[in-house]
């Protein structure tokens, strides 16, 4: 009989945030995606916006292209509406997500409904294989499980947690968690040794078991092993992402995600033509 031996994670490597202006002029800490982190396998980009100047997020996302990978917006706090080109309206509100399948092409836009206040929440992006990349497009807006585990207060956003599920619409196994701990508390949760992980400090400082720290507006990329265990040196919000991935080639231009260059110049294409909404995207 063999014996399972257990293995924590370390960290690889540590990303700082880099501040960053997109949409109409939303301020808001580039994670993935940026110079430091290009892509880890399978997610494509993650951006943390938080303000509470309007100037820094009031004028939103205007209509845009996307195809061939699916967003996650968390709102922590605040409001934004989301429109597409087909007509389908969607409200998010403080502790509510949107899941957002671009697949053969999406146009929306995504605006405020606050005009002062805090502004809060996180927009992921996650590849989608090849087989996929053309699918339907479809969104679904759906609320945050919150758990209370041993101290340790939890929102679930996608995936199984202690028994608990959150429904995924990625191809692949996701747990995507937002983790609130006091000073001195840990957090220790056994995951599949195939994925890849990251843990994003938001708020405060965490330890892992070998002594190594991350600093608040920073994202470790974690390696190789089944379990993941960290303390909080001062009270904390980290944002833990693993998925497994994909192991595809992957071509990106702007808003495009696909597998060759020519994919991509038929997305360009059909943009400039008009041609690359094929579908109403539907509310599952």
């Amino acid at each position: 009989m063999l014996t399972k031996i257990n293995k924590y994670r370390r960290i690889q490597r540590i990303i700082p945030g880099i501040e960053v202006i997109d949409g109409a002029g939303v301020r808001l800490r580039r994670y993935i995606g940026s110079p430091y982190l290009n892509y880890l396998d399978p997610f494509l980009l993650l951006d943390e916006f938080k303000s509470d100047n309007p100037e820094d997020y009031i004028a939103g996302f205007p209509p845009h292209p996307h195809r061939g990978f699916q967003t996650l917006t968390y709102m922590v706090w605040g409001s934004f509406e989301h429109k597409d080109s087909t007509g389908s309206t969607g409200r998010l509100n403080s502790g509510e997500l949107q899941w957002m399948n671009a697949g053969s092409g999406v146009i929306h836009s995504e605006i405020p409904l606050m005009k002062e206040g805090l502004l809060w929440g996180y927009q992921l992006w996650l590849n989608s294989p090849a087989r996929e990349k053309m699918s339907d497009p479809f969104y679904h807006n759906f609320k945050a499980i919150e758990l209370n585990e041993n101290d340790v207060k939890i929102n679930l956003l996608s995936g199984i947690f202690n028994g608990t599920e959150q429904r995924n619409w990625a191809y692949y196994h996701f747990l995507y968690l937002d983790i609130r701990l006091v000073e001195g508390i840990d957090f220790e949760y056994e995951i599949p040794g195939d994925v890849n992980s990251f843990c994003l400090v938001s708020e405060g400082q965490i330890k892992f078991p070998d002594g190594a720290k991350v600093n608040q507006h920073h994202l470790a990329v974690l390696d190789d092993g089944n379990l993941i265990k960290f303390t909080a040196l001062k009270n904390s919000v980290v944002l833990l992402g693993c998925a497994k991935p994909l192991n595809e080639p992957v071509a990106r231009w702007g808003p495009f995600v696909m597998n060759t260059a020519e994919e991509i110049y038929q997305a360009i294409e059909d943009y400039q033509k008009g041609h690359l909404v094929k579908k109403r995207a539907v509310d599952i």
